[in-house]
């Protein structure tokens, strides 16, 4: 008997090649891909670079979600197959075989597949591992040399959960046995042919959730509250395609077949008519197309944007070189301070070939119309994002940091730069009472050049009064109050030299500062930092980005063109039927073939223009959540999603023309 399971086994494999051979394929490549996640997350020599904890992070997260769509993969192709194996299944059953029986052969065909998939994938992924570690240094900027390693914590951590993956998959194929008759297995690849009742309700639902959704991402405008509410917003525009590809697909086409003057002509007949009878069962494959197809887009859009444009990021980021923070209890003259900072950096043999600066006030509280409330209410909790900032700044300093002009701006009154436009005619605060000249909404760009990019975060506005007079008023009041470190002095200062001789400027600046005492500096609480310093761990942690992106888009790209050549396949079998039906009623081959080519473009083309729309939809919010990673040059971004949409539809149009040779060939068979 047992010879005769293994017999079975290898008959079923290789009759089913074309089913069997890319689901072999790509498991041993998502197997590859989490191997190589987990060695990287492992390696002991990547530990010891600088931004280390970054990538470590990173490729942790990167093997979750290899986890999760493993999950979904397997089983979907799992499905698939079990799905055009229940026809044999249940001869054998007719034949005289018991249950039991059959399950045991199944139980055996699905170890030995599991075991050819992980084995495969561990060893590909041991092979390439060297390969991936020089793609990864190179991207990081890292110049070590690389042995060639096995890790045997990632290759347990592989063995464990592929095997409790497709010891998942054992259970599910052997109930499918176990709880079906032989009937219902003859008849199992044929489930769905009915014609699907139209679900106004879902249809409806499926407006409602993908409408939200998009009103969520085109008019969030706070990076803060985009990222508390970006997966809300996935969660609505991903339930919202399930629901209008499942029912509002088949609510519209059944429209259009009621239009008579439409539906009765022959190209239009046949097509209509075999998508409403087969969308109730495709509907859920092309919706997993159009999600993993923007899930590839957006991740691939955005870690290239970033990773492309990471020098402009670290320069968004860290103003200038050197960039000094210090407090005061009152308006000093800070050029005790710059003197003590372009002694040191002369001293160290820099030139200093640009300098900026300039004193403000910042005050935080709850904005209640025009009243911003500093003291707040007791034991209540309030979120970061609901806080906000003023910074009243003198209208020289700003004019002299953002090259503009101002004006005259009259005692007592103020002129408002903010990220959002301030309605109000007047500002109260501390006990007084600022008339606004006039509030003007900026870009992202205009309020990094005042105080980094963290002041478009959150609910910032920039009070412009007319001289250091005015800012003394504003002092004055917070003294009463019993508050410090009032006056807040930004330095920015670039200088001339090699990567390392900045690094050791900026380091020896920040040393002598942290020697002097206050009454020598005129400022205390001194916060610098020095952007070559910071280069390392920030392109450590925007490489690991880009090379996450480049490997989960790899993957949910494979996944989607697997699922593409399984649904190619899938709808040959459904039409090479109908294809001999409609030429034994007297329709000519040539109209047969010309219906059913429109009927498949039609399909196979929606999720990816519905997976663009999303895109286009997602750009406000990814683009102010990209704000929270420094990147505000949305031009670049644009760029690259518009690139990344060509590129993949391009690869999606290729893919779908090479799978449909498989499903003509399908086709042809029977009528050859």
């Amino acid at each position: 008997m047992n010879k005769l399971y293994f017999k079975l086994m290898a008959t079923n494999i290789k009759n089913g090649k074309r089913f069997y051979l890319p689901y072999i394929l790509a498991g041993a490549l998502i197997v590859t891909l989490f191997y190589n996640m987990a060695a990287i997350y492992s390696n002991e020599g990547l530990s010891n670079m600088p931004g280390s904890s970054d990538i470590t992070m990173i490729m942790n997260l990167g093997t979750k979600v290899v986890i999760i769509f493993s999950f979904i993969f397997i089983f979907y192709t799992n499905s698939f197959i079990m799905k055009r194996r229940k026809k044999d299944i249940g001869i054998y059953n007719i034949l005289g075989m018991e249950k039991k029986h059959i399950a045991m052969e199944l139980f055996i065909e699905t170890i030995v597949t599991a075991i050819t998939i992980i084995l495969c994938g561990l060893i590909t992924g041991i092979l390439f591992n060297k390969f991936l570690m020089m793609f990864l240094y190179k991207l990081l900027g890292f110049e070590t040399s690389i042995k060639f390693t096995i890790s045997g914590m990632a290759a347990c951590s592989s063995l464990i959960v592929f095997t409790i993956l497709y010891s998942l998959t054992i259970i599910y194929n052997v109930m499918q046995v176990k709880l079906s008759n032989p009937v219902e297995l003859l008849r199992g690849s044929n489930v769905g042919e009915k014609e699907p009742k139209t679900k106004i309700l879902m249809a409806i639902m499926g407006f409602v959730c993908l409408g939200t959704g998009y009103y969520i991402a085109i008019t969030t405008e706070n990076p803060l509250a985009a990222l508390s509410l970006f997966f809300v917003a996935v969660i609505l525009v991903i339930a919202g395609t399930y629901l209008l590809f499942t029912s509002g697909s088949i609510a519209l086409l059944k429209i259009l077949r009621n239009n008579k003057n439409y539906y009765y002509k022959k190209k239009h007949f046949i097509s209509i008519s075999g998508m409403i009878y087969r969308m109730k069962q495709n509907a859920t494959g092309l919706a997993n197309i159009c999600i993993l197809s923007t899930m590839v887009l957006v991740m691939v859009s955005t870690t290239v944007s970033m990773f492309v444009g990471e020098e402009d990021i670290l320069k968004t980021r860290f103003q200038a070189e050197i960039n000094i923070s210090a407090y005061s209890d009152k308006l000093e003259d800070h050029t005790k301070l710059d003197k003590i900072v372009e002694d040191e950096i002369r001293n160290n043999g820099r030139k200093i070939t640009d300098k900026s600066g300039h004193v403000s006030i910042n005050i935080a509280g709850l904005m209640k119309g025009n009243e911003l409330d500093t003291n707040g209410e007791d034991n209540i909790q309030y979120n970061y994002s609901d806080i906000t900032f003023i910074e009243f700044i003198a209208k020289d300093d700003i004019e002299n940091i953002c090259n503009i002009e101002t004006g005259e701006i009259p005692e007592d009154e103020i002129l408002i730069y903010s990220n959002y436009k301030y309605n109000e005619k007047d500002l109260k605060l501390l006990g007084q009472t600022f008339k606004v000249k006039e509030s003007i909404k900026t870009d992202d760009g205009f309020l990094s050049e005042l105080a980094g990019i963290d002041s478009s975060l959150i609910n910032c506005f920039y009070a412009v009064v007319n001289d250091y007079n005015m800012l003394d008023k504003v002092a004055v009041k917070l003294r009463e109050k019993g508050e410090t470190d009032i006056y807040n002095y930004q330095l920015h200062i670039d200088i001339d030299g090699t990567s390392e001789e900045k690094k050791q400027c900026g380091s020896a600046v920040k040393e002598t500062l942290k020697n002097k005492k206050s009454n020598e500096t005129g400022y205390a609480a001194n916060i610098i930092e020095i952007r070559e310093s910071n280069r390392e761990s920030f392109y450590s942690l925007y490489g690991g980005l880009f090379f996450l992106g480049v490997f989960l888009g790899i993957m949910f790209l494979m996944i989607t063109v697997l699922i593409i050549f399984y649904k190619q396949i899938s709808e040959g079998y459904e039409d090479r039927e109908r294809f001999i039906i409609m030429e034994k009623v007297g329709m000519g081959k040539k109209d047969v073939k010309a219906s059913i080519r429109s009927q498949i473009r039609t399909v196979f083309l929606l999720p990816i223009a519905v997976a663009a729309v999303h895109v286009a939809a997602a750009f406000p919010m990814i683009r102010r959540l990209l704000i929270m990673f420094n990147m505000t040059n949305y031009k670049l971004y644009a760029t690259c999603t518009i690139i990344t949409i060509l590129i993949f539809a391009l690869i999606y149009i290729v893919v779908f023309l090479l799978t449909s040779r498989t499903y003509y060939k399908i086709v042809g068979e029977e009528n050859r």
